[in-house]
This record gives structure tokens, C-alpha cells and sequence, in this order.
């Protein structure tokens, strides 16, 4: 179920703090390096697909913000992946972030 304001009600959008940006950016970043090699050959991930990756991130990241160790990832770095996840949704299937609606996969 949608929020109308654009959250999932799990996290704030955003809000990072100044020594763990490096993690969130690398967290954002390899989805999109994994979502465009996923399109380079020829897979674009349906909407249920993401919307679970999100809800598995969004357990992992609870667990982690919690102190415990899972896969040695830090938490920010998690909520990097979620922001991308939630950006690849909102942009509709098979759109990155910042791409034109010409470009957007309507099959």
C-alpha cells in the first residue's frame, strides 16, 4: 500500500548523517551498477521483484540498525539500497533514476 507522501513509513528519505555518506552512496550505487547490468542483458526486474528486495533490505536493515552483524555491511550502506530500490519503483519498471519516460519500459 502506497503512502501518498512517497515513504514507506520505514525510514526518512534521506536522512544520512555527514560520516556515513560514503557508505550510502555505495549502497545506492551498486544497485544501479547491478540494475544496469541486469538491462545490458536483456532483464528488467518486474515491480514484485523490487518490492521484495526492498522489504528484504528493510529487514536486514532493521536487524543491522539493531547492533547485529550481518553480512558486514554497514547499516548506512543498506539504507543506500533501499533509496535506490525506492527510486527504481517510483520511477516505474525498468527506469533509472533520472531517465526520460521515453525510455521506460511499458510491456
Amino acid at each position: 500500500m502506497a503512502l501518498d507522501d512517497g515513504r514507506d513509513g520505514l525510514l526518512p528519505l534521506g536522512d544520512v548523517r555527514g560520516g556515513d555518506a560514503a557508505a550510502y552512496r555505495d549502497g545506492y550505487a551498486r544497485v544501479m551498477r547491478e540494475i544496469g547490468w541486469a538491462r545490458a542483458h536483456g532483464f528488467v526486474p518486474t515491480e514484485r521483484e523490487l518490492v521484495l528486495a526492498l522489504n528484504h533490505a528493510g529487514r536486514v536493515y532493521a536487524t543491522v540498525r539493531g547492533g547485529k552483524f550481518v553480512g558486514g555491511q554497514h547499516p548506512e550502506w543498506v539504507h543506500g539500497r533501499m533509496d535506490a530500490l525506492r527510486a527504481l519503483l517510483r520511477n516505474g519498471i525498468g527506469a533509472l533514476p533520472g531517465a526520460g519516460s521515453a525510455d521506460r519500459d511499458t510491456n
